[in-house]
Formats: C-alpha cells, sequence, structure tokens
C-alpha cells in the first residue's frame, strides 16, 4: 500500500518526466482512502491533472515484486539523490558537454534513476557500468524498458577493458568515492569532457575512497584535466563535492 510518506518518492520521480508536480491531490486521496471517506476520495480521482505516470508505475509495480530492493530503489530516487544529480546534469547542460551525437558513459551507474531519464533523449547513447549486475537488469528490464539507446555493462571499471571507449564526448561519475581515485584509471581519450561527484561520508559502507574538502577531491582528477565547474552540496550526512571539466591532449 502507498502511503503518505511515499509521496516524496512520488514527486521527485514524477518530476523527471513532468514540467510541473502537484501531488497535493495525492495527499488529498491518500488521506480520504485512510479516513474511509468515499465521497471525497472520488472527487479528488475525478479532479486529477493529467501526469507522464509511466516511470512512477515502473518503479511502483518493480517494489511490488521486488520487496527486497524496495528501499533500495527507492533510496536512488531519494531527495539527497535528487538534488545531487540534478546538479550533475545543470552542470553538463551549463558547459554544453553533450549534443544529439555524443557517447556518454557513467561509471557506477546503479539504477541510472535520475540521470538515464536526465539525458536519454539529448544524447545518441549512453554506457551504463556497474559492478552490481542485478540493479543494471532491474533498470534495463523493468525501469527503463523502453529506452533503445542505453547500454548496460556489468563490471568492476577498473578491471574492464574500455579502451573501445575512445571516442566518447563524456564521463559521469557520481561514485568516485565507492571505487580508486580517476586520475589511475588508465584509459582517458584527450580531449572528452568529465563530471565527477565525491564526498567526505566516511561513515557510510562501501565509501572507500572519500575527500576531505574540494581541493582533495580535484587531486584525485586525471593528469592535464582542466575544471571548469565546481560546487558543494550539504546534506544531514556531510559534504557532496562535484567538478565538471575536460582532459587536455
Amino acid at each position: 500500500m502507498i502511503d503518505r510518506e511515499h509521496l516524496g518518492y512520488i514527486n521527485n520521480i514524477l518530476s523527471l518526466n513532468n514540467n510541473k508536480v502537484d501531488i497535493g491531490i495525492l495527499y488529498d486521496v491518500l488521506t480520504a482512502i485512510k479516513e474511509d471517506d468515499s465521497v471525497s476520495f472520488l472527487q479528488y480521482i475525478l479532479s486529477t491533472s493529467k501526469n507522464d505516470i509511466d516511470l512512477l508505475t515502473r518503479v511502483y509495480k518493480t517494489v511490488e515484486q521486488i520487496s527486497a530492493s524496495e528501499e533500495d530503489i527507492l533510496d536512488s530516487f531519494s531527495n539527497n539523490q535528487m538534488k545531487s544529480k540534478s546538479r550533475v546534469l545543470e552542470l553538463v547542460h551549463e558547459n554544453n558537454f553533450i549534443n544529439r551525437d555524443s557517447e556518454v558513459i557513467i561509471f557506477g551507474s546503479w539504477y541510472g534513476s535520475i540521470l538515464i531519464p536526465g539525458l536519454c533523449d539529448k544524447v545518441k547513447r549512453i554506457s551504463c557500468i556497474d559492478s552490481d549486475e542485478r540493479v543494471l537488469k532491474i533498470a534495463k528490464n523493468r525501469l527503463f524498458p523502453d529506452i533503445d539507446n542505453v547500454d548496460y555493462i556489468p563490471g568492476n571499471v577498473f578491471d574492464l577493458d574500455l579502451k573501445r571507449y575512445h571516442d566518447t564526448d563524456l564521463f559521469i561519475n557520481t561514485s568516485c568515492e565507492h571505487m580508486p581515485p580517476m586520475n589511475t584509471w588508465p584509459y582517458w581519450p584527450e580531449n572528452a569532457n568529465f563530471v565527477f561527484t565525491s564526498n567526505n561520508m566516511y561513515d557510510i559502507e562501501g565509501h572507500v575512497n572519500c575527500a576531505d574538502s574540494m581541493a582533495d577531491f580535484k587531486s584525485q582528477l586525471p593528469a592535464n584535466s582542466s575544471v571548469l565547474s565546481e560546487d558543494e552540496i550539504t546534506d544531514e550526512r556531510g559534504t557532496r563535492f562535484l567538478v565538471a571539466g575536460t582532459i587536455n591532449s
């Protein structure tokens, strides 16, 4: 049963495919159900506006069918995730990193919950790489089954031979804290763009390479890279560091 505690997730998911989202009516509907107020329920349902709810439907069907992944999937649409990954997308556009012919790779893509819908209709192809094959299968087969310009590649980016991606235009890594420094990855092509994030949240499981500060994070960037934009986002757990730039020839 969807309850009022889920409204934040619902709002975030809907906002990815709708310019204007108003879930106030949904709060009223859930209240009417809780209070067994059938008249109000009918009034609220019949007055709802049209939204693109395809992704929302797929998300909740997935968590219903794979209950063990519910918390993980919904967390990928949490307020903290929305804030940081939306800023990543803003940096991509502010720096004019992509066009319709762009090839994009996402390191540590997880479910791609926010980045895939934010990029898929703006670029030629997206390659999502994650060491957890399970999350890639959920993304491919359940969350985004109709998006045909995304490749899902299971494996550790430091173990895979990715030389064939030398024509990649943009590298995105929102999981730098989960892997060795980016300046130790051996396949950086010249003139590629990047947007990376890390954080100082040392006490979270799997965070093996956090950064103490923006300066610390920038020291981990690929050789010959130039930073064009940087930002910091603070939440209750710590600070996220975001950098956007270019790998020079």
